[in-house]
């Protein structure tokens, strides 16, 4: 078995790195990179944003939703003591 997946393995690089059968050309250009730059910076840009939503949500409604859910289970076991 282990033979066996080694083999494949060796094949999937051999195939992945020959240009045998296979007419491509890498992208140039500087369209290439606008668009590669772009997309880069709109990743980042929600990373940055999730990270800071996960760690500072600013939720100070009293009218949120969680609020009204941890008040409601605080009631809860309030009520089964």
């Amino acid at each position: 078995m282990f033979l066996l997946l080694l083999s494949f393995l060796q094949k999937a690089n051999q195939f992945s790195t020959s240009s045998k059968g296979r007419e491509y050309a890498p992208p140039s250009g500087p369209l290439y990179y606008i668009i590669l730059i772009g997309a880069s910076l709109i990743v980042l840009l929600v990373v940055i944003l999730m990270i800071k939503g996960f760690l500072w949500p600013g939720e100070s409604s009293e009218n949120h939703i969680k609020r009204k859910i941890l008040r409601s289970e605080n009631n809860h076991k309030q009520n089964n003591e």
